[in-house]
C-alpha cells in the first residue's frame, strides 16, 4: 500500500510540474522579451481602460446595458453565443453578468450552457428565442420542462417544424408566468392555426396580466385569450383563411385598453356590415403602424382615437375591391382629431409615379406621421386634402418651419394651400416640376414691389394692416434646390434657374431677402446662373460642383439683374395667385 501511495502522489506531481514551469517560462519569455517601450504601451492601455467613463458605470447600470442587448439579439440559430460574449471582454464585466439573474434568463441552446443557465437565473422567468430552421436538433422537451418559468418565448421556423413545436404543448404545458409570445412562420401558402389551447395556464386566473402577441403568417383562433389584455399586439401577412372582419378585428382591439403598440400588416381583413358604436379611445396607443388597404385603414381610423400617439405609419395596399379613393385616405389621416397636431417638419415626396407618400414630425414633442399611399395609374391630386386641412385645422401649416417637397404630382393647386406656411425656414424642392412653386413665389415677390401680371386674385388676408401686401414665407432663409435640370426649357418659359434669379432678385428689393440657395445633384449648371446666384444669396450660396455645363448659356443681354428679372417674369407662365 505504502509503495503504491508514494506512486501516485509521484505520478501526480509529474501531471502539474510541467503546467507550473510551463506558466512560469511563459512569464520570464514576456518579461525578457517585452521592450519598454512595449510594455510603456501596455500599462497606458490598462490604465487608460481603467479611467475610461464605461469602467465607472455601476454594476446594475451595467445590467441594464447588457439586459437590453439581450433583447435585441436577433433569435438564436447554431453559431454565435449571443450575449455571453460580453463575459469575454473584461473581468468587470463578467462580474456584473454573473450576478445578474435576468441575463442567464435569456437562455443559449448549447449542450453544456443551459444546466448552467438555469441555476443561475435562479427564480426569474425564462427568455427563450430560437429559430427552428437553423436549430433543427433542438428538442421542445428541453423547453417544456421549464414551462412553469417561461416567460417570453419567440419562435420562428417553418410550418412544418412550427407543428411538431407545439405539438406537445396543447392542453398539457402550464406557463402560468409566460407574458409575451411570438410566432414567425416561414412558410408561405397553407394557414397554420395554433390551437387556442397552447399554454391553457396563461388563460387562468392569471390572465389579468399585461401581454404581448406577435403572429407573422400565422394565428390564433380569433376567440382566444391570448387577445385581451395586450399592450403590444403585431399581425403580419396572414392568410385569407386567417382573415377576420372589421367587427372581429375592432374587438380584439378594443379588449386591450392598455396597448401601447399596434401593427397590423396585410391581415386580410374583410368589410361587414354590421355597425357597432365606436369610436373607442386606446388612451395609451403610442405607435399605429397600418399597412393595409385603404377601405381597411379608413375603417380603423374612423371608430378608434389616440389621445397619447406618438408615432403614426400608415401604408395602403393596392386592393381592387377598394370602395375608398387615395384622397379620402389622405384627408381621413391629415384631419384625424389626434393627428392634426402642431408639426415643424412636412415632407411629400412621389418615388413612383402610383406612389405619394407624406411625412409630418415635431421637434419639440418627437412625434411623426407617415402616409404611403399607393394609388395605382392614377396620379393622386394633394389639392382636395390639403383644402380641408386648411379649412379645419389653421394651426396646421402655421406651425411648418421646414417643407421638402419631391413629386411632380404636386400642381399649383396644391401650392395655393401650402402657401399657408407662413413661419418656413426651409424650402427643398427635389426633382419634379419647380415651376409651380417658384412662379407662385415670384409672382408674389413682384406683387411686393408693384409689379403684376394679369388678374391676380387677392384678397384682404394678402396685405398687412399698413396696406402693403405680404410676402410668401415671408421668414424664408434657405431654399435647396436638389435633382433638377437647370438647363434650357423646352417650351418658350424661362427655365428654373431664370425663375430662380428673378425671385432672389425681387425678395431683395422688396427687404425681404432669402440669406442662402443651394444646388445639389443638378444638371446643366451654367457658370452664368452660378456668378449671379452667389451676387444675389446675401449670406451663403452653396454648390456641390455636379452637372457643370461648360458651354455658353444663352442669355439674353440685360444692362442689369433688374431688367433680367422683368423680362423673366414677363416670360413667366400665367397664374393666378394664392387664394386662401
Amino acid at each position: 500500500m505504502h509503495h503504491n501511495r508514494s506512486t501516485s502522489t509521484d505520478s501526480t506531481s509529474k501531471r502539474r510540474v510541467p503546467l507550473v514551469v510551463h506558466s512560469f517560462r511563459r512569464v520570464l519569455d514576456v518579461s525578457r522579451f517585452e521592450s519598454p517601450q512595449h510594455r510603456r504601451r501596455r500599462l497606458e492601455a490598462t490604465r487608460l481602460n481603467e479611467l475610461a467613463p464605461v469602467s465607472s458605470l455601476p454594476p446594475e447600470l451595467l445590467c441594464q446595458i447588457f439586459l437590453f442587448h439581450a433583447s435585441s439579439f436577433p433569435v438564436q440559430g447554431n453559431r454565435g453565443l449571443g450575449w455571453l460574449t460580453v463575459t469575454h471582454v473584461i473581468h468587470r464585466w463578467r462580474e456584473a453578468a454573473l450576478s445578474c439573474p435576468e441575463l442567464s434568463a435569456n437562455i443559449i441552446f448549447r449542450k453544456n450552457l443551459v444546466p448552467i443557465m438555469l441555476s443561475r437565473s435562479k427564480e426569474v422567468p425564462l427568455v427563450i428565442r430560437v429559430d427552428l430552421d437553423t436549430n433543427k436538433h433542438l428538442k421542445p422537451r428541453h423547453i417544456w420542462q421549464n414551462s412553469a418559468r417561461l416567460g417570453v418565448l419567440d419562435v420562428r421556423g417553418s410550418q412544418t417544424a412550427l407543428d411538431i413545436f407545439f405539438i406537445d404543448s396543447v392542453g398539457k404545458i402550464a406557463a402560468p408566468r409566460l407574458r409575451s409570445l411570438s410566432v414567425v412562420n416561414t412558410t408561405m401558402g397553407d394557414p397554420l392555426w395554433l390551437d387556442a389551447g397552447v399554454f391553457h395556464a396563461a388563460d387562468g386566473r392569471k390572465s389579468h396580466m399585461p401581454r404581448q402577441l406577435r403572429m407573422e403568417r400565422c394565428a390564433l383562433p380569433w376567440n382566444s385569450p391570448w387577445y385581451s389584455n395586450l399592450t403590444d399586439l403585431y399581425l403580419a401577412y396572414l392568410h385569407k383563411a386567417h382573415g377576420p372582419t372589421i367587427t372581429m378585428l375592432l374587438s380584439v382591439i378594443v379588449t386591450s385598453p392598455l396597448l401601447e403598440h399596434l401593427t397590423l400588416i396585410d391581415t386580410k381583413t374583410q368589410a361587414d356590415g354590421s355597425e357597432r358604436v365606436f369610436p373607442f379611445a386606446l388612451r395609451h396607443l403610442r405607435t399605429l403602424h397600418l399597412i393595409e388597404p385603404i377601405s381597411v385603414c379608413a375603417q380603423i381610423l374612423m371608430n378608434l382615437t389616440f389621445p397619447s400617439i406618438v408615432t403614426v405609419v400608415i401604408c395602403s395596399l393596392p386592393s381592387p375591391k377598394d370602395t375608398e379613393t387615395p384622397s379620402s385616405l389622405v384627408h381621413s389621416v391629415l384631419c384625424h382629431r389626434d393627428f392634426c397636431q402642431t408639426y415643424d417638419f412636412l415632407r411629400i415626396e412621389a418615388p413612383t409615379a402610383e406612389h405619394v407618400r407624406i411625412a409630418t414630425s415635431s421637434c419639440s414633442t418627437d412625434k411623426t406621421l407617415v402616409i404611403d399611399v399607393h394609388h395605382g395609374v392614377r396620379q393622386l391630386s394633394l389639392a382636395p386634402a390639403l383644402h380641408t386641412l386648411v379649412k379645419y385645422s389653421a394651426t396646421f401649416f402655421s406651425c411648418i418651419t421646414t417643407l421638402y417637397v419631391s413629386t411632380i404630382s404636386l400642381k399649383i393647386d396644391a401650392w395655393r394651400h401650402l402657401c399657408k406656411c407662413r413661419y418656413l425656414t426651409t424650402l427643398t424642392l427635389r426633382s419634379g416640376d419647380l415651376l409651380p412653386a417658384l412662379t407662385l413665389l415670384c409672382a408674389r415677390a413682384m406683387r411686393c414691389l408693384g409689379i403684376s401680371k394679369g388678374a391676380e386674385a387677392i384678397v384682404q388676408a394678402d396685405f398687412d394692416a399698413d396696406g402693403a401686401c405680404n410676402q410668401l414665407f415671408p421668414y424664408l432663409e434657405c431654399i435647396t434646390l436638389s435633382g433638377i435640370d437647370c438647363g434650357d426649357p423646352k417650351s418658350a418659359g424661362p427655365s428654373v434657374t431664370d425663375v430662380l434669379r428673378a425671385l432672389l432678385w425681387a425678395r431683395r428689393a422688396g427687404r425681404c431677402p432669402i440669406p442662402r440657395v443651394r444646388l445639389e445633384a443638378c444638371e446643366n449648371v451654367f457658370q452664368q446662373d452660378l456668378n449671379y446666384l452667389r451676387f444675389l444669396a446675401t449670406d451663403s450660396f452653396v454648390w456641390d460642383g455636379a452637372g457643370l455645363n461648360s458651354k455658353e448659356k444663352d442669355d439674353p443681354g440685360f444692362p442689369d439683374i433688374r431688367s433680367f428679372s422683368l423680362n423673366v417674369f414677363e416670360r413667366m407662365p400665367f397664374c393666378i395667385g394664392p387664394t386662401f
